[in-house]
């Protein structure tokens, strides 16, 4: 079998599921566009190397056995570094939302200083 050719394949197929969970995943509003548009990216990259790169000499560094293990590693990374960004884009959405509640309760303020402030002017003037 030819690991070469596998690899590339591997990676080709990598670029594709990413971009699609890239996709999905914006689309059920779990990654920001931001992150997303950084993981489409990645996933072009991995198409590019599947199709540009020829691995046939450093795979004979690689046994089967190394080869499944470096798979099995990268699909644990990729699936982490997922979760990180969904939770990284969460929080900024939270971090976002926030932001505007803050700054609703900080108008709030001012119109109740503005509105206490002519309540005693009324109660001064009746006086």
């Amino acid at each position: 079998m030819d690991y070469g050719l596998f690899l590339q394949v591997l990676f080709i197929v990598a670029g594709v599921l990413v971009m699609v969970v890239d996709v999905t995943l914006l689309a059920k509003r779990k990654l920001s566009e931001p992150i997303s548009v950084t993981w489409g990216f990645v996933a072009i990259v991995f198409i590019i190397a599947g199709i540009v790169l020829r691995p046939n000499g450093w795979i004979t560094y690689m046994s089967p056995a190394g080869m499944v293990l470096l798979c099995i590693v990268g699909l644990c990374l990729m699936y982490g570094l997922f979760l990180a960004s969904c939770h990284i884009s969460e929080t900024m959405r939270k971090q976002t939302e926030m932001a505007m509640n803050i700054s609703l309760l900080n108008q709030e303020i001012v119109e109740l200083k503005r509105e206490l402030a002519e309540k005693e002017k009324e109660l001064e003037e009746k006086k």
